[in-house]
C-alpha cells in the first residue's frame, strides 16, 4: 500500500490530513467517559481509495459531478462499525471543514477486511494495491489477497447480476403500477428500491461489493468509480434535477414514515426516465463484464 500524496494538489493534501485528524478526534471525543468494551474502540487504518488515490479525480461542478474522497476506515471492533453516531458526527464535521470534494465513507473491521482480501474480493484487493495510507496505528499490514480464478470471478458476478436485475425489474414493474393508480408516495419508495438495486447489481457484479447503505447518491458515486458515464445518471444541473434526486433520495425513509413527504407526477415521470437510462447502463456494463 501507498503512502504518498505527492500526485495531489497542495489544497487536497491539507484536506484529506483534515479528514483523518477529525476522524481520530470524533472517536476520541465518543469514548470520554465510556465504560465496558466500548474503551477498547480504536481505529486501526484510514486509507484513501478511489480516484483520488489512482489520480483519475474529477471536477465539474457545472455538469453536477465532483469526485469524492472514497475514505476506508479499518476499526478493531465490528461493533465499533456500528456506532452510527460515531460516523455521523465525524461526517458532519468533515462537511464544515473540507469543501473541494464530498465525503465517501465506508467502515469494516480488520477482521472482515483481511477475511474478505484472503477470499479475493476485488474490491478490497484494489484498496490494497491502490490505496493510500492516511494514518495507521499498526505496523501491520493487511492480508495478502487470495486469487480467485476467472471461471470463479464470473460465476461469481453472474449470481449477482441475475438476483439484482432480477430484483431492479420488479420494483419498477410495482412502481409503474403504484403509479398507474396515482399512488405517488408508494411509487417513489418503489422507485428508490429499483435504483437501489441497479447499483446494487453494477456494484457487485463488477467489484463483489456493496455497503451497508441505502443512500443512492453514496451508492451512485461508488459505481463512477466503475464507470464515469454513472455521472450522467441523475444530472444535478438544474433546481428541477436536484429537487428530483433529493426527493427520490429521501423515499426510502419518509415515503414510508413520513406524512409531510411529497412528490409530484411529473418529477416521478423525470425520475423514471433517468432509471430507464440506468437500467440500460448497467446492464451494458455488467455484461461486458461478464463476456
Amino acid at each position: 500500500m501507498k503512502t504518498g500524496l505527492d500526485h495531489l494538489p497542495k489544497t487536497k493534501q491539507h484536506e484529506l490530513q483534515t479528514i483523518s485528524t477529525i476522524l481520530r478526534d470524533t472517536l476520541e471525543d465518543f469514548l470520554q467517559g465510556k465504560t465496558g468494551r466500548r474503551t477498547e474502540y480504536r481505529i486501526l487504518k484510514i486509507i484513501l481509495f478511489g480516484s483520488h488515490a489512482k489520480g483519475t479525480w474529477v471536477n465539474d461542478p457545472e455538469n453536477g459531478y465532483i469526485s469524492d474522497y472514497d475514505i476506508l476506515v479499518v476499526v478493531n471492533k465490528p461493533t465499533l462499525v456500528d456506532e452510527d453516531i460515531v460516523w455521523q458526527r465525524a461526517e458532519e464535521q468533515i462537511s464544515r471543514k473540507v469543501t473541494s470534494a464530498p465525503l465517501g465513507l465506508i467502515v469494516h473491521d480488520l477482521e472482515d477486511v483481511n477475511k474478505r482480501l484472503l477470499q479475493g474480493h476485488y474490491f478490497f484487493k484494489d484498496i490494497r494495491e491502490e490505496g493510500i495510507e492516511l494514518f495507521s496505528a499498526t505496523p501491520r499490514p493487511l492480508a495478502l489477497p487470495g486469487n480467485l480464478t476467472e471461471a470463479e470471478r464470473r460465476e461469481i458476478a453472474q449470481k449477482h447480476y441475475d438476483q439484482f436485475s432480477n430484483s431492479s425489474f420488479r420494483f419498477l414493474r410495482h412502481f409503474e403500477f403504484a403509479l398507474s393508480e396515482e399512488d405517488l408516495i408508494h411509487a417513489a419508495f418503489m422507485l428508490h428500491q429499483s435504483v437501489e438495486r441497479l447499483y446494487a447489481c453494477a456494484l457487485l457484479t463488477c467489484t463483489n461489493y456493496f455497503p451497508k447503505t441505502h443512500n443512492i447518491e453514496k451508492l451512485q458515486h461508488l459505481c463512477i468509480q466503475i464507470d464515469p458515464e454513472f455521472g450522467s445518471i441523475f444530472p444535478l444541473d438544474s433546481k428541477f434535477h436536484r429537487r428530483c434526486f433529493r426527493r427520490l433520495q429521501r423515499a426510502y425513509i419518509d415515503a414510508r414514515y413520513s406524512e409531510h413527504y411529497e412528490i409530484t407526477e411529473e418529477e416521478l415521470k423525470y425520475l423514471e426516465s433517468e432509471v430507464i437510462k440506468l437500467k440500460a447502463l448497467v446492464e451494458r456494463i455488467c455484461k461486458a463484464r461478464l463476456v
